[in-house]
């Protein structure tokens, strides 16, 4: 093989060494609710909700508007003989609807664009908490990847080393190849772990950034937990939320919206069985020099259609939504209970596990290298110390983020908290 081509494959190898792929800029940080802004102002999912908002405003604005007159000019040329005639109209047309329907159409629009708006800030509460749940996943996904490659490391080291202390005799062959197996395990979860970061991040890249940047932020977001994952929310939190107050909640708005609505359209149905009066006033001149006003009003005749079926329609209508306004009602305070539950329960446990188990210990890792070094430990100790380690942080870890995520779920489900029932802890931040 000659020189230049052992230069290109050096150089390949290189450029396809983890560490040099991984070697790229440090990230800044971007906290939870720069992130929520990002998401009012790029996701297409909230855009659509006030894109519909918008269209129900607008329908409104025109159910107010009252019919607009038609004007019509005929002329009539007639010959006969050699002899010429004609005559000329102008008409002018206007239809006067009556039974308050346009009163009804109104009020009907109207409600109907209370229930937009309260589906929006629905939309708008749900797809808020996806961002934050995306948010705090990919904050555990970085504290697991961090601690992965740390117990990774402890791992190659201990290979290295355990290929010196078998030549010497200090260890068995046994015990080498099962230091080489571990190894290759920790490298394959570590491995893991970088495609569950790159997941998390692009999860939520996809609900932050516009489609025409989300290719180009996925890789560079990088979430920084410390804040995150080290402070749990505020404890008393339960002691303040108001279990009975289910009215904020949008998705009851939207219900009670909607049955108002159908009240609204059940008037307009039962006032469009009276026919409007269509009113018709003109000129007309003819060719032989007679001229004059006209005067007519147009009255459609409910002798074959009454409505009948659209006024039962409307009916059911009403009771339907009245059925869904109390299945909401109960959904509501079924998904209230739900989150209660589970926010307390992840709180006791959150509580055992740092006051009983990791509240008080020092870095276990740590101590087993110490004592490694000091040669109170053999290696293979030191490697069951880092699965230990590893094991118990991922623990933490999950159930610090499930905490945080079972917040941000109650807060959703109880339509928002009061301004005393907001954290005290920082805002969460992820590097970007």
């Amino acid at each position: 093989m000659n020189h230049p081509t052992k230069m290109l494959l050096l150089a390949a190898a290189l450029g396809c060494w983890p560490g040099a792929v991984q070697a790229q800029e440090p990230a800044s940080h971007m906290s939870l609710d720069e992130a929520l802004r990002l998401f009012a102002q790029n996701n297409p999912d909230l855009r659509l909700a006030h894109t519909r908002e918008a269209e129900a405003e607008g329908v409104a604005h025109q159910a107010n508007a009252f019919p607009n007159p038609s004007v019509t000019v005929t002329y009539e040329p007639l010959s006969q003989n050699g002899q010429s005639y004609s005559e000329t109209y102008v008409n002018l047309t206007q239809r006067f609807p009556l039974s308050g329907k346009r009163g009804a159409r109104a009020d009907a629009a109207g409600w109907s664009l209370s229930a937009a708006r309260a589906q929006a800030r629905a939309d708008s509460a749900s797809l808020s908490f996806l961002v934050k749940r995306a948010f705090v996943e990919a904050g555990l996904s970085e504290v697991r990847l961090a601690m992965a490659e740390r117990v990774t490391e402890v791992f190659r080291q201990g290979a290295q080393n355990a290929v010196i202390r078998e030549a010497e005799g200090d260890i068995s062959l046994y015990s080498l190849q099962r230091i080489r197996v571990e190894r290759v395990r920790y490298e394959n979860l570590l491995a893991e772990a970088g495609l569950a970061a790159s997941a998390a991040r692009r999860d939520l890249a996809r609900l932050i950034f516009p489609d025409g940047e989300l290719f180009g932020n996925v890789e560079t977001i990088q979430v920084a937990p410390l804040e995150l994952l080290d402070v749990p929310p505020l404890e008393s939190v339960l002691d303040r939320v108001q279990e009975s107050r289910i009215d904020r909640r949008p998705e009851l708005a939207v219900a009670d919206a909607e049955v108002e609505a159908a009240k609204a359209g059940s008037r307009l149905t039962r006032a469009e069985r009276i026919p409007d009066i269509t009113a018709t006033g003109g000129y007309k001149q003819q060719s032989d020099g007679f001229s004059g006003a006209f005067l007519g009003i147009s009255v459609p005749v409910p002798f074959f259609d009454r409505r009948d079926g659209a006024v039962a329609s409307s009916e059911a209508l009403i009771l339907a939504s009245d059925e869904r306004l109390e299945l909401t009602r109960r959904q509501v305070q079924a998904d209230q209970h739900k989150a209660i539950e589970s926010y307390r329960s992840l709180q006791l446990r959150s509580a055992l596990l740092e006051e009983d188990l990791l509240g008080s210990d020092p870095d276990l890792l740590e101590m087993a290298q110490i004592a490694y070094d000091a040669g109170e430990m053999t290696l293979l100790e030191l490697l069951d110390a880092a699965r230990a380690l590893q094991d118990a942080h991922s623990a933490e870890a999950k159930l610090r983020s499930d905490l945080w995520i079972a917040y941000y779920d109650l807060e959703r489900a109880m339509g928002g908290f009061d301004a005393g029932t907001e954290p005290e802890t920082p805002s969460p931040e992820i590097g970007r």
